[in-house]
């Protein structure tokens, strides 16, 4: 008979089929009763496999051929596959390089088309075509010789209007130049010089300004792009996180998986038959096997028996098949879960692909490109342009120092000439101002006290009419506080004899308490007697009790006691109150008999007061001619101080006019250093932003650098984890493979016995395999702690250096390990 371990495919640590013969057992006996010590067969080592295997045919019948046949065919395919692996590499590695070379041309190439442009966009001012952008996605022959020929035009017109710019600017400064050597006087030279220098400036503020607009440009795509890394960061980490989730969704279902191949493993377990029918380990024969059936199938059994085992039975298969259902489901799902991460990791390699085509420029690369040999040069260019400006800067200073001298004599002139007039313009008009204050403030006194007195009546009439509609409303409220304290009187008198009926209410209060006390005791009676009264009755009771004389009294003593008490409480709250009116009223009264009392209601001191007011007002008119004919001699005096003013006016506008031009040549010299200043100031801060724009390109791209390193890592990580991903799916699909095949066999036979000795197999079968990793069978022991344990755990401790035992920690060494057999 031959065993189930002669069957089984011996595997390496890669996870391949061995073709080496597995070493000779002894018999079954002498496995659980001799202690002989067999050493295994030395096991050679493999051949490398050939470059080139020779390929042999075979017919599709593999039963007429021998063992060692197959295993010759099984070999050269082997060597073909590894030849075929090798071949497909070095085509991967090809077209890497080749698309990495791509990248770099196209990034070259788009550098210089970058520098090409931002020379045209900074010297040129004109409207520039736009460059065509370059496409990152795979283009036909016919696609990129157009994007070609449409770049080579744009490229070409660009560098045309670039040289043609250049050489205008070399022919005007050839023609100044010849200007300047034919010209003798000094002045005409300055001015020539001074001429191309201001247009200078004004092209170069004009390139400065297309420059910025230039840079903000640049910035923009910088910020696109930045965004655009950040967009791929995110959905990186979106990516991992639901590869992160994915994992643990396919360790979960691998566990399910497990669990259901180790029941069906249970279930078909050829260990568990050969058990069944009285082996040790081997495979039954198939003749006892079906002999033993037939007799089974013959023996006579009961009808119940065979009703129980059809049913249980039957309810196995359903389990077996709902459970087969549920698996077959799970495969389905994480088949999805898979192809969805299959096209998650051609999305980052695609992105991966882009960010290293788009990023992916070292230093020195960056350093030989021409953009920075321009920037270079233009860094130079602008020194020079500093050290001539800055020397003439220095002579402009020089100069700029005489016209100050000069124009300090003449301002001192000026000043001098300045204070002379304005001492006697002062002096004469300070004299007038006297004269005009003094009438003015007459005539304003004047004024004042007459608006005074007008003031005096208004507010004399506004306080006696303040005084009598005060003194009305006061008889009102007190005429109002009069009725209210007759009636409140009448009040207190109707409420006097109330204490009789308080004490008839106390009496009649007692009498219904006693009343309710005895209503009560008969209700207990009652409810002794009869256990609950009708609605009815109840009712008739209550209007029976409303008739009674007494109730009725009750009621409207209840009511007079209810109004007496609410007028008590309002009494109370609004004593005070009244009596605070009463005292106000009071003072009113006594205020105006102090008012009658007192001047201001008597009308012949108005009378005398208005008199005098007349007396005083004639006085002044009297006096008011003499003032007019003065103020009529000041006014001519005031004119011929005037028309001597307007003359001296005209002298002092004529200086300065002169002053005028002299200044405005002063602020010409001052606006040319001052722009000679701004210009360097600019061209200075031109420099310094270039270099930081250059330091922060490097940072960006050292940036960028590492982001794609990050990103290769992360794309080699997922590239592993789908690797074993499916490699797990093999090893299911192989699973599930078996356990179709065992649920064939099981749907075969309907004999619960069998499984139930399947299953204690299986439980036996577990405790023959390694305690560590539960997949091997046990074949080596440790002589230290007689622990046993397969020899792939054993070699893993012995390379690692971790020579303990994994149960009990007991130290070995590789003498201490012994084979045995089971």
């Amino acid at each position: 008979m031959s065993t189930p371990e002669k069957k089984r495919r011996l595997t390496d640590e890669g996870g391949e089929t061995s073709s080496m013969v597995p070493p000779s057992r002894p018999p079954l006996k002498k496995r659980f009763t001799s202690c002989v010590n067999i050493q295994p067969a030395a096991i050679p080592e493999p051949e490398k496999p050939v470059v080139k295997p020779v390929k042999i045919e075979y017919s599709n019948d593999l039963s007429t051929y021998t063992k060692e046949e197959l295993l010759q065919h099984m070999r050269s395919t082997k060597d073909e596959a590894l030849y075929l692996e090798k071949r497909c590499d070095i085509m991967k590695e090809k077209y890497l390089n080749k698309e990495t070379k791509q990248s770099l041309l196209r990034v070259d190439w788009g550098l210089i088309q970058a520098e090409i442009g931002f020379m045209a966009k900074i010297l040129v001012g004109v409207d520039i075509p736009e460059l065509p952008a370059i496409s990152y996605r795979k283009m036909s022959i016919d696609q990129e010789k157009h994007w070609n020929a449409n770049n080579q035009l744009a490229i070409k017109q660009l560098c045309v209007s670039a040289f043609t710019r250049l050489e205008n600017w070399g022919n005007q400064v050839e023609m100044i130049e010849g200007k300047f050597r034919k010209a003798d006087d000094i002045m005409l030279k300055r001015v020539i010089v001074s001429d191309w220098l201001k247009s200078e400036i004004q092209e170069l503020e004009a390139s400065y300004k297309r420059a910025q607009h230039v840079m903000m440009e640049v910035q923009k795509n910088l910020d696109s792009l930045s965004e655009q890394t950040h967009l791929a960061k995110t959905t990186v980490d979106m990516t991992t996180s639901e590869l992160s989730h994915l994992t643990e969704k396919l360790d979960d279902c691998m566990q399910d998986l497990t669990w259901a191949y180790k029941r069906h493993d249970r279930a078909d377990s050829k260990l568990v038959a050969a058990l069944s029918f009285g082996g040790l380990g081997d495979m039954p024969d198939p003749s006892v096997q079906t002999e033993n059936i037939d007799t089974i199938k013959e023996e006579p059994k009961e009808e119940t028996l065979e009703e129980a085992e059809i049913e249980n039975g039957s309810m196995a298969e359903q389990a077996i098949k709902t459970q087969l259902e549920e698996h077959k489901l799970i495969l389905a799902t994480r088949e999805k879960e898979i192809e969805d991460l299959k096209r998650d990791r051609q999305q980052l390699l695609r992105d991966e692909e882009r960010l290293l085509s788009l990023f992916q420029l070292g230093e020195e690369r960056l350093l030989e490109t021409e953009y920075v040999k321009v920037l270079q040069l233009s860094i130079e260019h602008y020194r020079d342009r500093c050290h001539h400006l800055e020397q003439r800067r220095v002579d402009i200073e020089h100069e700029m120092d005489k016209v100050s001298a000069a124009r300090q004599q003449l301002v001192e002139q000026v000043k001098s000439e300045k204070m002379a007039q304005g001492m006697t313009l002062e002096t004469e008009m300070r004299r007038l101002e006297a004269d005009l204050n003094r009438i003015r403030g007459q005539r304003d006194g004047l004024l004042a006290s007459v608006e005074d007195q007008k003031l005096k009546e208004g507010r004399e009439k506004e306080t006696q009419d303040k005084i009598i509609s005060f003194a009305n409303q006061g008889k009102l409220r007190i005429a109002s506080l009069k009725t209210r304290i007759s009636r409140l009187k009448t009040e207190q008198e109707m409420a006097g004899p109330f204490a009789k009926e308080a004490n008839t209410f106390k009496n009649l209060k007692e009498n219904v308490s006693h009343i309710q006390v005895l209503l009560s005791s008969l209700d207990l009676i009652e409810k002794r007697i009869t256990p609950a009264f009708t609605a009815t009755g109840l009712d008739e009771r209550m209007n029976e009790w409303k008739l009674n004389p007494l109730i009725r009294t009750y009621e409207t003593y209840l009511e007079e006691a209810q109004k007496s008490t609410l007028m008590i409480e309002f009494l109370e709250k609004n004593e005070s109150h009244l009596l605070e009116e009463i005292d106000r009223v009071a003072g009113i009264y006594g205020r105006l008999e102090e008012q009658q009392g007192k001047k201001v209601f008597d009308l012949a001191a108005k009378r005398d007061q208005v008199l005098k007011i007349q007396a005083e007002k004639s006085k002044y008119a009297q006096t008011f001619a003499s003032l007019t004919m003065a103020k009529e001699q000041q006014i001519v005096a005031v004119t011929e101080k005037r028309n001597t003013r307007n003359r001296q006016k005209d002298t002092i506008k004529g200086l300065e006019e002169k002053e005028k031009a002299l200044e405005l040549q002063v602020q010409e010299k001052e606006a040319l250093i001052r722009k000679l200043h701004r210009n360097i100031e600019e061209e200075r801060t031109d420099l310094e932003d270039i270099s930081h724009l250059c330091e922060d390109y490097r940072i960006s791209l050292d940036q960028n650098e590492v982001l794609i390193n990050e990103l290769q890592k992360t794309l080699k990580e997922k590239s592993k984890l789908m690797d074993e991903e499916k490699h797990l799916q093999d090893e299911i699909e192989v699973s599930y493979e078996k356990m179709k095949k065992k649920w064939d066999k099981i749907s075969q036979g309907d004999n619960p016995a069998e499984q139930q000795l399947v299953e204690e197999c299986e439980e036996l079968r577990a405790l023959l395999k390694c305690s560590t990793c539960r997949t091997r069978f046990r074949t080596h022991i440790l002589t230290r702690c007689m622990h046993t344990f397969c020899k792939n755990c054993i070699d893993a401790r012995l390379e690692t250096r971790q020579r303990r035992c994994p149960t009990c920690s007991e130290p070995f060494g590789a003498n201490d390990v012994k084979n045995f057999y089971l």
